[in-house]
């Protein structure tokens, strides 16, 4: 179908968005692409100068979101905390049979997202296509690729795969802060968002079938392949129940025992075990203050505000790499590399967010319709846009 756009981006305005919009700018002539900017000010949207056709919308209106979906191939958006915000506008793309994909994090709002529309998504042909930022494609497209690689080398797939998140610098923003406030609030009022974020498989297609145990790392451990300290990371409980929705929905491709892991890398020396005592007291003293109502309302009143984030020379210093290590039933090994020299949760994630929409918009996907993963939608033309943007995906 003939589409007037390519891509539509939703919240432009906000800190997030305007990166995606700047990154968007400088591939709209090299990609030819049909853009427009989206949000619910036309002021602030006429503000950032670009000269594109502007949509005037509220996320909260299904009329609204109902008449933007149609006019795209795809929607892009970073407008979040998206439990609050993104429920409509994903409804009206999966009717319009429109391609969409997001920054979220949010597990339980994901889990609703696939309960009320994957098999309807299936019917339309809409790639619904959540986490395309730091949270989660180098998780999950690296994963897919670091198997690409482990089976190119070894004849045959990793049975285990850990992602070790390790030296990366950059700040926050307030949307991103929002979110994860939210989303605290609501596992401390609800017992069932509590129990779903427990749940390791929680994306799954069914998260109540049997399978095998996976708990998320809670201590302290040691890495002997990269012989390094480890540490919980604190986007695992999102990272890892991506990658498992990603290899059921492909099949169980890499056979019924595959295991994903993920932790934070801290060097494996007297120094390192001193910060990964520090950390992980620090990452246990936060996890208690977001349970807590009045430390958590603290927490908001320091965070940054929505549309506030890291300046450019924070930015600019930004960086991130992950190690993924791969090893086989018969003690095969490989360590596969994914990294970015640019801050992780924006300037990376502008690219990432942005050339996911171009991979949805413009290549020739072989995936079918339904809630997805990045992996799942786009595998190898995503990871050949990423690597021609910058990033770096290899065997280490």
């Amino acid at each position: 179908m003939t589409r007037e756009l390519d891509v539509i981006l939703f919240g432009a305005t906000g800190f997030t968005g305007r990166l995606v919009a700047e990154y968007l700018a400088g591939a709209a002539a090299r990609e030819q692409l049909r853009w427009a900017i989206a949000g619910r000010s036309r002021d602030k949207l006429e503000a950032l100068g670009l000269a594109v056709p502007i949509v005037v919308g509220d996320a909260l209106d299904a009329a609204a979101m109902r008449a933007l979906a149609p006019r795209t191939t795809v929607v892009c958006t970073t407008a979040g905390p998206y439990a609050r915000y993104g429920s409509e506008l994903v409804a009206a793309c999966v009717e319009s049979g429109t391609h969409y994909c997001d920054l979220t994090g949010e597990v339980p709002w994901m889990r609703r997202m696939i309960d009320a529309h994957h098999a309807r998504a299936r019917t339309t042909g809409a790639r619904i296509v959540h986490t395309c930022g730091f949270d989660s494609i180098p998780s999950d497209l690296g994963t897919w690729a670091a198997q690409q690689a482990f089976i190119e080398r070894f004849g045959h797939p990793a049975a285990v795969v850990t992602g070790v998140y390790g030296e990366q610098g950059g700040g926050f923003s307030g949307g991103t802060a929002a979110s994860a406030l939210d989303l605290m609030r609501a596992a401390s009022e609800d017992r069932g968002v509590r129990a779903l974020l427990a749940n390791p498989y929680a994306l799954d297609p069914d998260p109540a079938a049997p399978h095998p145990p996976a708990p998320d790392e809670t201590s302290i451990g040691w890495q002997p392949q990269l012989r390094m300290f480890t540490i919980p990371f604190v986007m695992a409980q999102v990272n890892t129940r991506v990658v498992r929705r990603a290899y059921a929905l492909a099949g169980q491709p890499w056979g019924e025992d595959f295991a994903y892991r993920e932790v934070m890398s801290l060097p494996g020396n007297l120094r390192g075990a001193a910060k990964a005592l520090g950390a992980a007291g620090g990452l246990a003293a936060l996890s208690f203050a977001l349970r807590r109502p009045a430390l958590r309302e603290r927490l908001a009143r320091r965070a940054p505000r929505p549309g506030e984030g890291p300046s450019a020379e924070v930015r600019a210093r930004g960086h991130w790499k992950l190690r993924l290590v791969a090893e086989g039933p018969r003690g095969d090994t490989l360590i596969y590399i994914a990294s970015d020299r640019a801050d992780p949760g924006y300037g990376s994630t502008a690219k990432m967010l942005g050339e996911s929409a171009l991979c949805l918009a413009r290549d020739p996907l072989r995936s079918p319709g339904g809630v997805l993963t990045p992996s799942v939608a786009m595998a190898q033309p995503l990871l050949d846009r990423l690597r021609r943007a910058g990033l770096v995906f290899a065997v280490g």
